[in-house]
């Protein structure tokens, strides 16, 4: 008897040895916040953190950005912390511009987010997986003349407009098939710039593009061979294969953001490793940058360098006479490097364009108001009925277009990341090495008013800098109103450059990130949406699309905001013909009788947005001379998107 009640007695205390050590084992595993920044109580409380409530909404979204803005809305807090992945640090959130700015240009002890880096180690020796140091130096310095005036101007500016002539010629053609029906656009901005970052890597050294076979497509389409339904349903048009190689351009990317939400990225990164569909892409990867490398040593050696590569392999080539060494043009770094350019490059741009073309087929009046822009400062041009040349568009100075282009990154405006690198504060709250710090620019102080900060909290340096840190926030931020980056220069209301200065610092933005590791290709992004911007606009009328496929829903990717409409994007258009000329105090604003439609007079009403209220004719909007923000713009009262536009390997964007 005595024998059992020890045995039954051991037991009890063995178990409920092993319950207490398995719930301690529990609270320890929990989420812990770190004192003095805001977090969500039920998020401790549960081994996943905040991951299950994000995952819900994203899952349905597809936008974290969206989700990390709602956090610091619900928390009050300008700084908070919220918990994806177990058993690890929680990730700080950053809603405040001057704070954000100082980390990113001043402050040393954060740089290249790790978990970032780690789901971009599939791209080799590329510079965007680096942290600040000689390894991201070095690349840098190989690619520094592609951003100069004189490279891009005489080698990538040509490119940008004989793609964009080729991409309107496939809308043209798509128009007239389709007979006033919408249609996809998306493949051709992307392949218009792949293109474009095709020809800027090797230049006419490679031959298979993607947008020119799908031109002889279409322009051996008769009329009978399109299935048209009803004006308001989408027309679909065949399209040609692209070659291997630039599937492996796509692909890419997509294997970057898988790796990047993986639990365990490296090990995920090995297992892929082994896989044929992985070779297959990195394979032909090789391939052809071997290929087009051994192209561009031969031309170098020959005098002629024209392409990115072969500027490449000169700098290569001078660094390596200056350190006393033979050049190592056999270096993997040259494939790595101009590969991450290109699936960068065209992976960002192509995404912007296709907002530019949304927010100007939805906001009929700022449409019309470019478009007498343009037509005013290319006078030439329109005089003698023509399109404007290159060199026309790249002296132009187009304020207005400059804002527009802004405007539209501001309100899609991609989340930049960073990691701590040792222990530090931010606002006076500790931060852990290893702590990853996302700055949301979606939220307070972007699209909604900014949270008060204690300035005793600040930085020295973020207390010493002098910067318009706050946009008008008597204003509704997020209206698309491009006027915000505007300074007049007189008294009238015109738009053309002896009315108005563009102003790119007129208030907070982080879409180029800031800082060494700013966008290394702004320059080349502006040049292609402002070219292929002005064309489409100058070319076509962007007409309302139908409810259906107007969704201002997005879909986030590793540096890329699509506009997210049945992972497509629709427009719907007919040639600009030349109309009836109004005078508005130094602006001429087209009125529309003379432009026909197929789908009759009733269809040319201002876009279905049930939340976008247009100014009255009547009364005509009153200007600050300070600020243009019009009092009765349109208003985006839908849910605002994030995203949108940077170089992918330079500023890190956060999925």
């Amino acid at each position: 008897m005595s024998v059992s009640y020890q045995i039954t007695s051991t037991f009890l205390i063995a178990f409920l040895t092993i319950i207490l050590a398995l719930y301690s084992l529990y609270l320890w595993l929990l989420p812990k916040p770190v004192p003095g920044i805001a977090y969500n109580p039920k998020a401790t409380k549960s081994l996943f953190g905040d991951a299950p409530n994000m995952i819900k909404e994203v899952s349905v979204t597809g936008e974290f950005r969206v989700w990390c803005a709602k956090q610091v809305k619900q928390m009050n807090s300008p700084i908070c912390q919220v918990f994806i992945r177990p058993f690890s640090k929680p990730w700080i959130l950053l809603a405040d511009f001057r704070e954000s700015k100082d980390i990113l240009t001043r402050r040393r002890e954060f740089d290249k987010s790790s978990f970032l880096a780690q789901g971009m180690a599939c791209m080799g020796s590329f510079h965007g997986i680096y942290t600040t140091g000689d390894k991201f130096r070095s690349n840098r310095q190989l690619i520094q003349d592609l951003m100069t005036t004189s490279f891009l101007n005489n080698h990538v500016g040509p490119a940008i407009y004989d793609k964009a002539l080729e991409v309107m010629k496939l809308f043209e053609l798509k128009m007239d098939l389709a007979n006033g029906r919408p249609f996809s656009v998306k493949k051709d901005f992307e392949y218009a710039s792949l293109d474009i970052m095709l020809e800027f890597a090797f230049g006419k050294n490679w031959v298979h593009t993607a947008t020119g076979p799908q031109v002889e497509l279409l322009s051996k389409l008769a009329a009978s061979d399109v299935k048209l339904d009803a004006l308001d349903q989408p027309v679909n048009f065949p399209m040609v294969p692209i070659v291997d190689f630039l599937k492996s351009v796509y692909e890419a990317p997509e294997i970057v953001e898988k790796t990047i939400n993986a639990i365990m990225p490296k090990l995920q990164t090995w297992w892929w490793s082994k896989q044929s569909w992985y070779k297959e892409v990195f394979n032909e990867k090789e391939r052809v940058m071997k290929e087009q490398v051994a192209i561009g040593l031969k031309n170098y050696r020959s005098g002629h360098v024209k392409t990115g590569i072969e500027h490449m392999l000169l700098r290569e080539a001078t660094r390596a006479e200056k350190e006393g060494r033979e050049p190592d043009f056999e270096n993997g770094v040259f494939r790595d490097e101009m590969f991450g350019d290109i699936v960068g490059g065209h992976h960002t741009t192509s995404g912007a364009m296709m907002w530019l073309a949304k927010y100007l087929t939805d906001l009929p009046h700022i449409q019309t108001k470019l478009r007498s822009v343009l037509y005013e400062t290319l006078s030439v041009a329109k005089e003698e009925d023509r399109l404007f040349t290159l060199e026309e568009i790249r002296r132009a100075n187009l304020p207005y277009l400059d804002a527009v282009i802004e405007e539209m990154l501001r309100i899609n405006a991609v989340t930049v990341t960073r990691e701590a690198l040792y222990d530090t504060t931010i606002l006076g709250c500790p931060i852990k090495k290893g702590t990853q710090v996302f700055f949301v620019s979606n939220g307070p102080g972007f699209l909604s008013p900014s949270m008060h900060v204690d300035d005793s909290k600040r930085s020295p340096t973020s207390h010493a800098a002098k910067l318009n840190d706050t946009w008008d926030e008597t204003q509704d931020l997020t209206v698309f109103d491009p006027e915000r980056w505007l300074v007049r220069k007189n008294d009238g209301d015109g738009l053309l450059e002896d009315d108005v200065d563009f102003d790119g610092a007129a208030g907070p933005q982080l879409v180029f990130g800031l800082g060494r590791r700013a966008c290394w290709g702004r320059r080349l992004a502006y040049l292609e949406m402002k070219t292929m911007i002005a064309m489409l606009v100058w070319k076509f009328r962007l007409l309302e699309t139908p409810p259906a496929f107007s969704s201002h829903a997005g879909l986030e990717g590793i540096a890329q905001y699509l506009p997210n409409q049945f992972s497509t994007f629709f427009i719907q258009i007919i040639r600009q013909k030349t109309p009836t000329q109004v005078a508005i105090k130094g602006l001429t604003i087209p009125s529309d009788p003379s432009i026909s439609d197929p789908r009759g007079p009733t269809q040319l009403a201002a876009p279905f947005l049930p939340n976008i209220h247009t100014p009255s004719p009547q009364t005509p909007p009153q200007h600050n001379p300070q600020s243009l923000h019009p009092p009765s713009s349109p208003t985006l009262r839908q849910r605002q998107k994030v995203g949108g536009l940077k170089e992918w390997g330079d500023e890190d964007g956060a999925r």
